[in-house]
This record gives C-alpha cells, structure tokens and sequence, in this order.
C-alpha cells in the first residue's frame, strides 16, 4: 500500500501526532504563508549579504548557515552558536513589516503542541533557526536523512531526540522539477556509509529498496515529514526552488518540541 499523505487546511496536533507516530510519510498544509508575500522575500534574500553555499554541498545555496555545516569544523561550529540568535533577527528583517513564515510556525506549533515548543539548545547553546535554501536550473539534494545525533555525536540533548521532522515553507517554485521524494524507509548509520555516495553527503537511489512517494509542493504551502526517512529533492529544470526551513524534534507529547535548522 502506497504511503499516506495528509493534507489540512490547518496544522494541528492530531496531524503531528500522525506524522511522528509513521502513520502518514507527510504532511501538507496548503496557503500556510501568502504567495505574493512569499515571492517579494525569495527575492530580497538573494540579494543579502548572508547569501552563499553549503560548505559541505556547494551547489546548494543558502541564506544563514545549517547546523550540518558546522561538523565541517570546530570553527564552523563555534561561528554557528556565536551568531545563531543574529542571524534568525536578520532572517526576520526579510519580511518585515510582515510576521515571517519561521516565526508563524514557531508561534502555531508552540499554540497546538501540549508542552509547547522552544528555540533549539545544545549544551547550553541557542541554535539558529530558519535556513532559507535556493535550487536553482539543474540542483536538486541527494537522497539523505536528516539525524541530529549523527551530526551531534556524544551530545546529550541529540541523542535523546524521538522523533526529528523537517518542515519546508515554499517561498518559490520551478516551472518544471523541484519534486519533494521521500522512501518510506530507515537507514541504520552501517547502512547509510555503505550506500554513501563517494564524497557526498547523500546515498545511491538505486540501493534503495522502495519507491519514493513524489510530492509536487506549491508556493506558499507547509510540509513537514520526517526527516529520519530517505529523501531527496528532484533537480529544478527551469526557474528557482526557494525554500524557508527548520527541523522539529520531539521526544513525546510530554515534552517541549525543540526547532532549530
């Protein structure tokens, strides 16, 4: 049976609930940020000081710095805490005079989820949150997981996470490709090395066992799924993918949903 997809004109616990219990593989809600709004910001952060590429997948570019960089170095990593609170009130500038699609989620999770919802820490340190990403003609992202206790090894905090979601606010879509995939499997750490892509971060589509379920996203629309799962982004053909995103942790409904990016 083809893996459910959920669609909700509104996020809410019953559909968080569903998507880290593995009962459906995403959740969409559509209209999540107005897509006039959502155009008039992919165009102002191209043209920020902040914008470059991943250190460690450079033809991804990107506005703010991903926390999966900061395993490149104990430099990276110092610079990422250092400036993580001054880099989410830059992201915030983007949008003003209007709320920012981060800051809404950050707001509307810590509204529905029972213990509420916080800045991420680690060790004591405030994380950034809201990576604004850009795909442009011929980019697309390597199928891959997302584990925050890979990329903070022996750090407490990480390796207690339950579940980790990422969510993507589309601010920009391609006239062709820009296709969200997700495989309905789990790779163990052994797993992933062997069907790692020689220096890459990501790991061979044709070891995979399953199809992907292909998800084409619309501007302005919210999608969370979990980011453990095998995914990918389909190469942009024409035009721009311009996406704001974060990741969600859980670790039960007892407790406070950690964001960070």
């Amino acid at each position: 049976m083809k893996p459910a997809v959920m669609v909700s004109n509104l996020l809410n616990q019953e559909g968080l609930v569903a998507l880290m219990g593995g009962e459906v593989v995403a959740l969409r809600v559509p209209n999540f940020y107005p897509e006039d709004i959502c155009i008039q910001v992919a165009a102002r952060m191209r043209r920020s000081d902040m914008y470059g590429n991943y250190v460690n997948a450079p033809e991804i570019a990107r506005v703010g710095q991903a926390f999966f960089e900061s395993v490149a170095s104990a430099r990276l990593r110092r610079i990422y805490y250092a400036r993580a609170v001054e880099w989410i009130r830059e992201m915030r500038l983007f949008c003003e005079p209007y709320l920012s699609p981060i800051d809404k989620l950050r707001l509307v999770l810590d509204e529905i989820w029972p213990s509420g919802s916080r800045l991420g820490t680690l060790q004591g340190k405030k994380m950034f949150v809201g990576l604004a990403r850009f795909f442009g003609a011929g980019v697309g992202a390597e199928p891959h997981q997302d584990v925050l206790a890979w990329d903070a090894p022996g750090v407490e905090e990480a390796e207690s996470v339950e579940g980790q979601l990422a969510a993507n606010i589309y601010l920009m879509m391609p006239q062709g490709g820009g296709d969200l995939l997700i495989w309905p499997m789990t790779l163990s750490r052994e797993e992933y090395e062997r069907a790692g892509i020689s220096g890459s971060y990501g790991v061979h589509g044709s070891m995979l066992a399953h199809d992907p379920v292909r998800i084409s996203p619309r501007t302005g629309e919210l999608i969370l799924f979990n980011s453990n799962l095998v995914h990918a982004v389909e190469k942009a053909r024409q035009g721009e993918r311009v996406t704001w995103s974060c990741f969600v942790a859980s670790q039960g409904v007892d407790h406070t949903l950690m964001m960070w990016s």
